[in-house]
């Protein structure tokens, strides 16, 4: 059976919102009309994807299970209109490969400097590389890419960094935990506590800077892949478990429901610009000059 990848979009501004009216206003269609498109889609595939009554819209078992390859399937579609963009730019056009780890979009200050040098510097080509810290890096130290935001504790001696952002460490939690009661959460107080966390190999040194105290004072790791996502606030909610994160808030419509408090044995969380040493490529040196609150030229470069 073949899905419309449109039908899936939908499916996703549903499952997202827990709400077919919030749901067709960011679609920007009507809500009768994008109902329709869901029970048509539930009619394919043959199970309901909501649970829907008078007061609430909710994921059935099976609409839980279909969420995150649907997810999938729009960042699929994401990176096949990406890479179509990309082969359209004249091959003359300055090349500027940047690595951004996970969730650095939720860094307001990382977002505006990629867009401030994209408008001053129109001509540039950006390429995004997505990947954890300590990869980034690596690929930074051997010229594979050109630059790279990284999160965390991840230094290499060898290459230039500039501090764009800290942010602190905080617990998330129902709002009904005993934890939300607290002003500020320490590591004893997370003993016998079950934590959602990502795969200490990926980040050594952020793993250690998030929830090393934690796991020392007794706390019980759980790898989650799908950390500080929407998935990840559900599971905070549908079980008794806390999340330890640095940027992510909670969405307006789970505010009631989730609560964030200062966590006290962790350092705030550095978002860094870093690259290479050695001379520069004109693109890599006014993204650098802007980072560090010098690039106000709108001279854009040519190609060499």
């Amino acid at each position: 059976m073949r899905t419309d990848s449109r039908l899936v979009q939908m499916f996703v501004a549903v499952a997202d919102t827990l709400s077919f009216t919030r749901g067709a206003e960011t679609l920007h269609v009507a809500q009768p009309w994008l109902s329709s498109q869901i029970r048509k889609l539930e009619a394919q595939l043959g199970f309901d994807l909501f649970i829907r009554d008078s007061r609430r819209v909710a994921l059935s078992e099976q609409g839980k299970a279909l969420r995150g390859p649907a997810h999938a399937v729009m960042q699929s579609l994401e990176e096949f209109s990406a890479c179509a963009s990309m082969l359209r730019i004249r091959e003359d056009r300055p090349l500027l490969r940047i690595g951004l780890p996970p969730y650095s979009h939720l860094f307001a200050k990382r977002v505006a400097l990629l867009e401030r040098f994209a408008q001053l510097q129109p001509k540039i080509q950006i390429e995004i590389v997505l990947g954890w810290s300590p990869e980034l890096v690596e690929r930074v130290a051997t010229g594979t890419l050109d630059m790279a935001f990284t999160v965390g504790e991840v230094i290499d001696p060898l290459l230039d960094y500039h501090l764009i952002s800290l942010a602190p460490c905080h617990l998330c939690c129902r709002s009904d935990d005993p934890l939300a009661a607290l002003k500020v959460v320490h590591s004893a107080d997370l003993h016998g506590r079950t934590i959602l966390s990502f795969e200490r190999g990926l980040n050594p040194a952020m793993h250690e800077q998030l929830f090393g105290a934690a796991q020392r004072a007794g706390a019980v790791l759980q790898v989650d892949h799908e950390m500080m996502s929407d998935l990840w606030l559900q599971r905070i909610l549908g079980g008794d478990v806390v999340g330890l994160n640095f940027i992510r808030k909670p969405p307006s419509q789970l505010r009631e429901r989730l609560c964030m408090r200062p966590f006290a044995d962790a350092d705030d969380i550095a978002l860094r610009l870093v690259r290479r040493r050695s001379p520069q490529q004109p693109a890599v040196e006014l993204c650098w000059q802007i980072a560090l609150g010098a690039g106000a030229t709108n001279n854009p470069i040519t190609a060499r």
